[in-house]
């Protein structure tokens, strides 16, 4: 899966997570800067103290942040934020990791071996499941979960509501191999992403749809799990989670005797780590960076990130249903000033971003397609804006039809960047006779507005965990994908967009993706705001932890088994 679900990095939330390179660190001598020469290969900048399980204490206990936990549990379901992510993380099947640069392993714990094949012009793809595989109800694994997995998530039935039918909606088929513990996967067709999905299946209690969207709804089912820790304590009112090895485990020991996610807001996780009840924190802004950096006993891990932070323009709000209008809206804003107020303090720049399919430093495939559409003009937007009959009142504001030109822009959380940002964007608002009205939210309420779409305009953004933006094009853009918020992009680009990755090489998917792309941006619904950089500060010797890109889960974690304390 590449993107997950706008996971809580809200525009309100800011960047969190990092891309490849393997440079771990120790102390803040990065700039944050993606190195030169970069393309699809990616050189990237990390910091996370790789370390092998033989350089490993066993035992010990490690407490984190988290800004939400979330209600919904499954993190295929279409409601799950990158926070679900996280708390699967631990306790449910990673059946491959990814390195830095986004290379797949596949874990032996779960997959005896994956061998990949061309029969008869499809890709075929074959899971030889580990005898030893089992739920921690004691069900035994074969080839049918990854039948569930696929009829789940391959958009064919409207009931399940799915995170992303990516790669999943191009096999045709899946069967039983030579015995019950093998699966072979036939794609219609040549599919050359094959390998960045399946990396996790789901349980067979929620192979039915109601199961698989309400069952896991505040409710984590540790029984139907399968991984080196199980959840030993849940408590979503009072904010914890917590795990500990599980007795069930067939693999390699997990080095913590326990894990910890606490909630709390960003600010509330700065005071927390230098009190010492938590062991790493993110201090990705400078209000945050500032207060630790004199620490003693910490490490400033910084690295380069792969998350879009975005603006989403509602296109079923009634003053924003006119495209002219949502892309006047465009025109009145300063990105460079946002970004500016978003990386001060951090020694951090980068190029504006006009693209979700790739970042700008994948030189051989980035294009800027939201930037040959859209230039900060203040007056080209008054201009646009009369020209869609939206006129100045005498207080300013524009109206229409006797309807006022004011638009909610609900912010989350409590950092100062965030209302610093949404300050500056009520003001561009004003000066092109717009009156943006901001609701700040807790950040534990990022879900609810989103899922809910209870706004005009949003700030948020996603985490991508590949490196291949192109192959999940239709998880930003197809019509019915719960990665389309904005709603802008008609059911007819469906076929278009869905095409894609039907093209036999890399390079024609690239080239396609662009023009698609850019033709979706033309619907104006989604802006490109930053990329941002990574910054973690950790106590010493947390090993396998920190700002790395595309590894393990969305650049942070690494497998759970390896986390842990340095002797």
């Amino acid at each position: 899966m590449k993107r997950l679900a706008l996971g809580g990095v809200a525009f309100a939330a800011a960047a969190s997570l990092v891309l490849a390179g393997c440079t771990g660190g120790d102390n803040d001598k990065s700039d944050g800067k993606a190195q030169k020469g970069a393309s699809s290969e990616s050189e990237v900048l990390t910091s996370y103290n790789p370390q092998p399980a033989s350089n490993l204490k066993q035992g010990g206990e490690m407490t984190l942040p988290i800004v939400e936990i979330p209600d919904q549990l499954n993190p295929m379901q279409g409601d799950g934020t990158l926070y679900t992510s996280k708390v699967a993380w631990f306790y449910q099947p990673q059946l491959s990791y990814n390195d830095p640069k986004g290379k797949v392993t596949w874990n032996k714990d779960y997959l005896s071996s994956v061998k990949e094949t061309t029969v008869d012009g499809n890709t075929q793809v074959t899971y030889d499941i580990n005898p030893k595989a089992k739920w921690n109800d004691g069900q035994k694994w074969d080839w049918t979960v990854f039948r569930d997995t696929w009829k789940a998530n391959n958009g064919t039935d409207k009931n399940f509501v799915v995170g992303s039918s990516d790669g999943y909606a191009n096999v045709k088929s899946v069967t039983k191999g030579k015995d019950d513990h093998e699966a072979v996967l036939t794609y219609d067709g040549k599919y050359v992403w094959w390998d960045y999905i399946f990396n996790t299946v789901i349980n067979p209690h929620i192979a039915k749809a109601d199961d698989f969207n309400k069952a896991y709804v505040n409710k984590p089912h540790p029984e139907w799990g399968a991984g080196p820790y199980t959840i030993d304590k849940f408590d979503a009112k009072g904010g914890t989670i917590s795990y500990k090895p599980n007795p069930n485990w067939w693999g390699a020991k997990p080095h913590l005797d326990k894990f910890t996610f606490v909630q709390m807001e960003e600010s509330s996780s700065i005071n927390a780590f230098k009190n010492g009840q938590i062991d790493a924190t993110d201090v990705s802004r400078a209000e945050f960076l500032s207060q630790v950096k004199s620490m003693k006993g910490i490490d400033i891990r910084r690295g380069t990130t792969t998350s879009n932070n975005l603006l989403v323009f509602n296109a079923t709000s009634p003053q924003l249903k006119d495209v002219a209008v949502r892309k006047a809206l465009m025109e009145g804003i300063d990105r460079a000033q946002l970004a500016k107020i978003t990386f001060q303090g951090l020694n951090y720049t980068e190029p504006l971003p006009g693209s979700f399919n790739f970042y700008s430093f994948q030189k051989d495939w980035y294009a800027d397609n939201f930037g040959k559409l859209v230039k900060f003009d203040a007056d080209k937007a008054k201009k646009d804006l009369d020209a869609a009959g939206w006129k100045a009142g005498s207080d300013g504001v524009r109206a229409k039809g006797g309807q006022k030109l004011e638009l909610d822009f609900p912010t989350i959380g409590d950092s100062a960047v965030i209302k610093a940002r949404a300050t500056a964007m009520a003001q561009m608002y004003k000066n092109i006779g717009v009156k943006l009205n901001i609701k700040a939210r807790p950040s534990a309420d990022f879900n609810k507005v989103f899922t809910d779409r209870a706004f005009d305009i949003f700030g948020m953004g996603f985490i991508s965990s590949s490196p291949n933006g192109v192959a999940f094009i239709c998880q930003m853009y197809c019509s019915d994908s719960t990665l389309n918020v904005s709603r802008s992009v008609p059911k007819s680009m469906d076929p278009e967009v869905k095409d894609v990755v039907k093209l036999p090489t890399v390079d024609q998917q690239v080239e396609q993706g662009n023009k698609v792309e850019q033709k979706a941006m033309e619907t104006y619904g989604i802006m490109p705001l930053s990329n941002g950089t990574t910054i973690w500060a950790t106590k010493k010797g947390l090993a396998n932890f920190g700002s790395a890109q595309f590894y393990g889960n969305y650049g942070t974690l690494g497998p759970p088994e390896l986390i842990g304390w340095q002797k």
